[in-house]
């Protein structure tokens, strides 16, 4: 009974489904091009701002437009829980702003875009933004060796379930050499979008490239460099 015992103990400890995932604060550099018109460069920012507490921010800019996104929330190691997510974009004078908000006390998710009446919906378990779904994808393929999922996005219109599948490995060229990286697809309604990943496996699967084909646009943005902060 004791061996059993301590069969099981040592089963527990290194169970990946108990492991919890240690992110470091670092810069992501890319190269982003939509249609072979728009060109530019976006950097992805993982600050720590307390104990368990987050901030992940993307920023892209080219001549004509800058587009910016914002994700407060707690991790654990485990579990990602959003707190805020801000977003905003500008395209010569045109300028839209969007934002949620997460009330997990009363678990209600309360959302804007460009000024309008705001909208309220009910947080379901495991509510992600549209930002730090990342890191929890991140966690899961790292730690349990596999997708969750569906995930529930939430938006500053309501949540919604998304699906991503696994398509294979692949290795990738990339202005930091040869990276090894999982292919994972999302699954759309729509028969006219796909969004292919690729996440590079030494980088805790950091995004290392991404495709988007929306109708007749196409939208690439790949990794130029990382750089961890100290």
């Amino acid at each position: 009974m004791a061996i059993r015992a301590w069969l099981v103990l040592v089963a527990l400890v290194v169970s990946p489904s108990l492991r919890a995932m240690e992110v470091t604060p670092y810069t992501a550099s890319y190269h982003f091009n939509l249609d072979n018109k728009l060109s530019g460069t976006a950097t992805r920012t993982l600050e720590r701002r307390g104990n368990n507490a987050w901030r992940y921010t993307f920023a892209a800019s080219a001549p004509i437009a800058t587009a910016r996104e914002t994700s407060d929330f707690r991790f654990d190691g485990r579990t990602v829980t959003p707190l805020g997510y801000w977003q905003e974009r500008k395209i010569f004078l045109s300028q839209r702003k969007s934002q949620a908000q997460f009330d997990w006390k009363s678990r209600t998710g309360t959302g804007t875009r460009d000024g309008k009446p705001s909208v309220q919906y009910k947080l379901l378990p495991g509510t992600l933004d549209a930002l730090n779904m990342e890191i929890q994808i991140r966690r899961d393929l790292k730690d349990l060796g596999k997708l969750g999922g569906p995930y529930a996005l939430a938006t500053p219109k309501e949540i919604s379930p998304l699906t991503f599948v696994v398509e294979g490995e692949e290795l990738l060229s990339t202005p930091m050499g040869k990276l090894r990286t999982l292919k994972v697809s999302r699954k759309h309604h729509d028969p006219n979008r796909h969004t292919t990943f690729w996440l590079a496996r030494d980088y805790s699967f950091l995004p290392a490239k991404v495709v988007q084909k929306d109708e007749s646009a196409l939208y690439v943005i790949e990794l130029t460099g990382i750089k961890q902060a100290k």
